[in-house]
């Protein structure tokens, strides 16, 4: 596969950013779609599996809101409520094909820069520990979000010019329509190089300043689900589709896993910050 190359990724896999290249780029095997009025559902176990994700993000989010002693409550709170957005508007926009192409695409384009953004977001969170910025202050918050904000229109434009050409220098050519290293790089690469930078922050935070070693038993897991989760996705979704007679593909193992993964980021946060008690005191044991 060449580096910037969609095409063989798009032929395996239900993702999200195939969209930006027209709502026809499908894999080819995927669960049986069901038409609802002039929109198609085209993955019913990926859509129902999104919408526990969320309930399970929307209760985790009020649960950390509630840890009034932790360090980062409210940055937590942030983050998981960055991946409910994600998973809501994978619901239109991954399990839905809609009648207008032009929707179809523009739904690719939101997707692609919101799950950037995701990634973004947890880099920047792994830094919270640091006190950099008092946790839980207007300028971490701020910081947090008008970042965000500027990656998530940052990602979109390169994504919408990939989708319509707006500027006519990232528009894949005709002969090769799936092919866009730029889209590739801060779809694929840009969220593994977050990743590393806030497993880096963790292990810091964990090995210099904490006492206990336990709590990196729920960042491996979170790493573990993590990688399955594109495995399954990126891999073995056709194979997963074909042999189970299109009932089922990556995507909803990789819903499950994904939403695993931030599950024992939230473990391993939880873990190093104290109870849910008003009066523990406790914060990070630097």
């Amino acid at each position: 596969m060449r580096y910037g190359d969609f095409a063989s990724l798009c032929e395996r896999s239900p993702l999200p950013v195939c969209r930006v290249f027209g709502d026809a780029v499908l894999p080819t095997c995927f669960p049986k779609s069901y038409s609802i009025g002039d929109s198609r559902l085209v993955n019913i176990p990926d859509f129902a599996m999104s919408i526990i994700a969320f309930l399970l993000m929307v209760y985790m989010g009020f649960k950390a809101n509630r840890k009034l002693a932790a360090v980062g409550r409210r940055e937590m709170a942030l983050l998981l409520s960055l991946f409910c957005i994600t998973l809501a508007l994978n619901l239109a926009g991954a399990d839905f094909i809609f009648a207008s192409s032009k929707a179809n695409k523009w739904l690719g384009v939101a997707n692609t820069a919101l799950e950037v953004s995701f990634f973004w977001a947890l880099m920047l969170f792994g830094f919270v520990g640091f006190q950099i910025l008092d946790d839980g202050s207007f300028a971490s918050i701020l910081t947090i979000i008008v970042s965000t904000a500027v990656i998530f229109i940052s990602i979109g434009y390169i994504a919408a010019d990939t989708a319509f050409g707006i500027s006519g220098g990232l528009k894949p050519p005709a002969s090769d329509p799936l092919y866009s290293p730029g889209l590739f790089t801060v779809y694929l690469v840009f969220p593994l190089v977050a990743i590393f930078v806030y497993l880096v922050t963790q292990c810091i935070i964990v090995v210099k300043f904490l006492a206990v070693r336990l709590p990196m038993i729920w960042l491996l897991c979170s790493i573990l689900c993590f990688a399955a989760a594109q495995i399954l996705l990126f891999v073995a979704s056709k194979k997963i589709c074909t042999g189970s007679d299109n009932r089922i593909d990556g995507a909803f193992f990789a819903t499950l896993l994904n939403t695993s993964s931030v599950f024992c980021i939230y473990g391993f946060w939880s873990s190093i910050t104290g109870d849910d008690s008003e009066e523990y005191a406790g914060m990070y044991k630097f």
